[in-house]
């Protein structure tokens, strides 16, 4: 889990859900991303004083891309399951994820539905699909970005070498599932529960990100069309 900047309260409730997972066998890797907040963030992250927090403290800000390959590549378990620093966990999100990874070995991850909630208290249900065959995965790509990143659980030996390319600055995460499902043919999908509660902030994003993330999702989609036409004359 990277951290930036974050408001004690959401921290905690995001380090809380985690803690109180109903499958309890897991280190949980925490990332300070924001150095100049260090001793701060750490003080409220100790207090837990639970043996399964790493705390990983980075030199320099360098981007929730790089604090996520960090964790990644420290990693030690199976599974690894992403998670942002100001959302919640439902308590049996592990557990179920784990279990559908065990339970369909061909699958190389899972993700699941979410509640998005706002400040005041209102909440929106946001949808992804649960799809049934590889191909109905990879046109999805052209909808909308089938995965909630905070709600996904890798397998390990399904990443492999690829990480999420901090060249991106919003859709590191996009880029990473179309690596792993047109590059490497790995078959995922979502649970039909609800397994995470998204926050959304006041902070409207900012019209540059909107630009940035158009661009970034033709650029990347563009080399979706590119590896599928290659790989469609070499099969021929």
């Amino acid at each position: 889990m990277p951290v930036y900047q974050t408001h004690e309260a959401y921290l905690r409730e995001a380090i809380e859900s985690v803690l109180k997972q109903t499958y309890p066998d897991f280190e949980f890797l925490i990332i300070n991303d924001s150095p100049q907040d260090d001793w701060g963030l750490q003080q409220i992250v100790a207090s837990y004083n639970d043996d399964r927090i790493i705390w990983i403290p980075c030199k320099v800000n360098s981007g929730i891309a790089t604090a996520s390959n960090i964790g990644i590549n420290l990693a030690q378990g199976t599974f690894i399951a992403m998670m942002d620093h100001d959302d919640v966990c439902i308590p049996t999100r592990f557990e179920q994820q784990v279990k559908f990874l065990k339970k369909n070995p061909e699958f190389g991850f899972i993700g699941g539905q979410a509640d998005a909630f706002y400040p005041d208290g209102s909440s929106v249900r946001l949808n992804y699909l649960i799809s049934s065959t590889i191909d109905e995965l990879k046109h999805s790509f052209f909808d909308t970005v089938p995965f909630l990143n905070p709600s996904v659980m890798f397998r390990k030996s399904a990443l492999n070498t690829l990480r999420y390319n901090s060249d991106y600055k919003v859709c590191a995460d996009y880029d990473l599932f179309a690596r792993l499902v047109f590059a490497k043919n790995i078959r995922a999908t979502n649970l039909p529960e609800v397994i995470l509660r998204y926050r959304f902030h006041d902070a409207n994003t900012s019209f540059n990100q909107y630009l940035i993330a158009e661009q970034e999702t033709n650029e990347i989609q563009h080399w979706i069309l590119q590896h599928n036409n290659a790989l469609s004359k070499t099969l021929r």
